[in-house]
């Protein structure tokens, strides 16, 4: 009787312990961090480069060239005096951008920017999924923190308990020294916890400054109604892909570019000469073609072959980003069930070691079984958070990559 009033707070200290509590920052605080972070900010210069890059295009390098001279002329006929005259002339001249090359670098300027808006794009997904990751290790490590710290202080108050049952009479100092032992132990596991949540943070921190982190990470409060219409919805262009194919268009552009190249545009001018001091002048109009060599020939199939060699990374790219899409998938429908089985199995460990704190306090338990179930439950506990996290980051992957949590939708159901 004496054990069990004695074990009965600790029962209810158990029972109670507290969840977590702070929240995963909205939407709109990961992506302007997102958007400081370095690697987006480079993208977003990248951006402004194919903006000028494009009007560069449009314009062409088609300059009107002035030209001129002069001098003096000295005419000494035999028997004639001799005359200095005062002669000039100055020319005006242009090359003309034939009309099928003035679409093509219209097309190329506009394909310039769509390939700097996907490089955007990709780049922002790319840091939103390591954003993910470094947020659900910090997660990981925080929950195991806790788990650890709390089953550590379960131990050390059923220590404490029989520390009290030994002064009454009611048990022996080896049963305290046993559980002060695994609770020395358990404790020694919460501070290594501890350490390793506070470099997750500082990771997280590190890549991304500009997010303003709560304390603690708290779970994902998505439900099973979102969840599942995540599956279920179809996943947008992947950024990588897109940015595949708009490469595969440029390379394209570029060789169709290049074949024209291959007939020279023309250069027309107007020059004015005066000679013999005014007294002869001249109005002349002037055509002038590059003759062809084999470096057009050249550089059209060079462009032709990095055609090709786009066309196959495209391919890739497609093959990555449906086994992206299909792992993502996958991930989500085991780590679901791989939850639902921990927190099975957490709760029967959870319900076995009450009933036998119940026997061990009425002394029809021995302190062995005790111990083991504790064990066990301690097991349990870990496993429960890490399959808790993982399927926070399936979720999170998932969603970002249907384009549903940090690239300007809704954050929510």
């Amino acid at each position: 009787m004496i054990r069990k009033l004695i074990i009965a707070p600790v029962l209810l200290l158990i029972l109670t312990a507290p969840a977590p509590a702070s929240a995963l920052p909205p939407e709109e605080t990961v992506l302007d961090a997102i958007n400081a972070s370095p690697r987006v900010a480079a993208a977003q210069a990248e951006v402004e480069r194919a903006s000028a890059a494009a009007k560069r295009l449009r314009v062409g390098e088609y300059e009107v060239v002035l030209s001129g001279g002069g001098g003096r002329r000295n005419v000494d006929y035999p028997g004639t005096s001799a005359a200095d005259y005062t002669e000039w002339n100055a020319g005006l001249s242009r090359t003309v951008r034939l009309p099928g090359k003035r679409r093509a670098d219209k097309d190329l300027a506009s394909l310039e920017i769509e390939l700097a808006d996907a490089g955007l794009a990709r780049t922002r997904m790319e840091a939103l999924l390591e954003f993910a990751s470094l947020w659900t290790e910090w997660r990981r490590a925080a929950e195991g923190a806790q788990t650890a710290q709390r089953l550590a202080e379960e131990a050390r108050n059923l220590a404490g308990s029989e520390t009290a049952a030994v002064k009454l009479g009611a048990s022996r100092k080896i049963f305290v020294d046993q559980l002060r032992a695994e609770a020395d132990l358990l404790l020694l596991n919460a501070t290594r916890a501890e350490i390793d949540a506070q470099n997750a943070r500082g990771a997280i921190a590190a890549a991304f400054p500009a997010l303003q982190l709560p304390a603690t990470p708290a779970p994902l409060d998505w439900n099973k109604l979102r969840i599942a219409s995540l599956m279920a919805a179809p996943p947008p262009e992947n950024p990588s892909l897109r940015e595949a194919r708009l490469a595969l268009d440029q390379q394209e552009a570029k060789a169709r570019r290049a074949r024209l190249d291959r007939l020279p545009d023309p250069t027309l001018g107007v020059h004015v000469t005066n000679e013999f001091g005014g007294a002869e002048t001249s109005v002349l109009a002037t055509l002038s073609v590059p003759l062809g060599a084999r470096a057009r020939s050249a550089s059209a199939a060079e462009a032709g072959s990095m055609a090709s060699a786009s066309a196959a990374k495209m391919k890739a790219a497609e093959y990555e980003a449906a086994r992206r899409e299909e792992q993502a998938l996958r991930d989500v429908r085991s780590a679901s069930l791989n939850l639902a089985n921990a927190e099975s199995a957490v709760q029967l460990a959870r319900d076995a070691l009450n009933r036998l704190q119940k026997g061990y306090a009425m002394g029809a338990v021995n302190l062995g079984d005790l111990t083991s179930t504790r064990r066990t439950l301690t097991e349990t506990e870990k496993a429960l958070v890490d399959y808790r996290v993982g399927a926070e980051r399936a979720y999170l992957i998932l969603a970002i990559l249907h384009g549903q949590f940090g690239m300007g939708e809704r954050d929510g159901v």
